[in-house]
């Protein structure tokens, strides 16, 4: 299974994930546009995309849904709450399934799960084939027991690392806005995304991405739990680019 970060953090977010010929699309807060020059960097053909799966209804997962699935005529999915929130900017033939749904496509069977964010119905996923497992856990503020048994056994992990407690809570923010981030609806601190992550380890994990870094109370530079290969997908002044690996494919 190949998966590529092609944008994440509040700038914009947007994840490639291919198996057997069948690519889909996790998110697009890209435009259209950036969506596919950046998926042709990284030599990916957007022919081949099916579908666009929708994780929650927030500006930055979702504002080129719609011109990106019209300009190449592929569906969105997304559960019906989010549509209902969303529907400004997504198309309104969308798909829709139930969360807890398991979602099949070709070679690659998707499991969503419920997760705890400040948008109408947020879901996480994980994408199975016979390769292995990729989970895709960003935008949570709190992790709960199903997030850590689903997040058990898999092949990669693309995991929220959204800020340092001490840098969020010193920093320029609002007050209301530090309240919102640090809240059971808002965003994963490293302690807590690195004990999750150290949770769920095991010896056949290959890859832990850290995503969704913030720009302004957080940092690329960590080190998690010992041996699977590590990348922090984004960073402060660049929108996310990093040097390396990061926003690539793996």
């Amino acid at each position: 299974m190949k998966f590529c970060l092609l944008a994440s953090g509040s700038r914009g977010n947007a994840i490639w994930v291919e198996e057997g010929g069948v690519a889909l699309a996790v998110d697009c807060g890209l435009s259209a546009r950036e969506f596919k020059a950046r998926a042709a960097k990284r030599g990916l053909e957007v022919k081949k995309l099916s579908a666009i799966l929708i994780s929650h209804e927030h500006r930055d997962h979702i504002s080129g849904v719609g011109p990106l699935a019209r300009s190449l005529g592929v569906p969105v999915i997304a559960n019906e709450a989010t549509m209902d929130a969303g529907a400004m900017k997504l198309p309104p033939t969308a798909t829709t399934f139930s969360t807890g749904d398991s979602l099949d496509f070709g070679p690659l069977k998707i499991q969503t799960l419920p997760i705890s964010h400040d948008a109408a119905e947020p879901v996480a996923f994980v994408l199975e084939s016979a390769a292995g497992a990729l989970g895709l856990a960003t935008d949570l503020g709190a992790v709960t027991n199903l997030v850590r048994q689903r997040l058990m056994g898999l092949s990669s992990l693309i995991l929220e690392f959204n800020h340092d407690y001490d840098r969020l809570m010193e920093g320029p923010y609002p007050w209301p806005l530090k309240q919102r981030v640090r809240s059971r609806s808002g965003h994963l601190a490293n302690e807590e995304a690195a004990e999750l992550a150290a949770h769920v380890y095991h010896r056949d994990l290959k890859h832990l991405v850290l995503a969704h870094l913030s720009q302004t109370n957080n940092t690329p530079e960590y080190s998690g739990p010992g041996g699977p290969e590590r990348r922090a997908a984004g960073g402060p002044g660049t929108g996310g680019r990093r040097s390396g690996r990061a926003f690539g494919c793996f």
